[in-house]
């Protein structure tokens, strides 16, 4: 009986574990340096995204993390000025 309730308690945390990676983004800027953030949707798309490996332009392209809002962790970080994002917001609304 002992064995039967370790097996559910794992299988419990393997599945917290895979709904806690389908609910958030990983935004890394280094191996040990990261930030979180919610997710809008249950989804795997762009669960572990780079900053340093893009640039700022093709980062807000995206839907999934501009609506999770990728753009306050790129200005609280200094990688862009709220200028520049007023900017490259509008070329991309522009665009569509």
């Amino acid at each position: 009986m002992l064995s039967r309730i370790k097996q559910y308690i794992l299988i419990a945390l393997a599945v917290a574990a895979f709904y806690f990676l389908l609910s958030h983004h990983f935004i890394f800027f280094s191996f040990k340096d990261f930030d979180l953030l919610d997710k809008q949707q249950l989804t795997l798309e762009y669960t572990f995204y780079s900053l340093r490996q893009h640039l700022p332009t093709e980062t807000l392209r995206i839907d999934a993390l501009r609506n999770a809002g990728i753009e306050n962790i790129m200005i609280r970080r200094g990688l862009i000025t709220e200028q520049r994002l007023d900017q490259i917001l509008n070329q991309i609304d522009k665009e569509k």
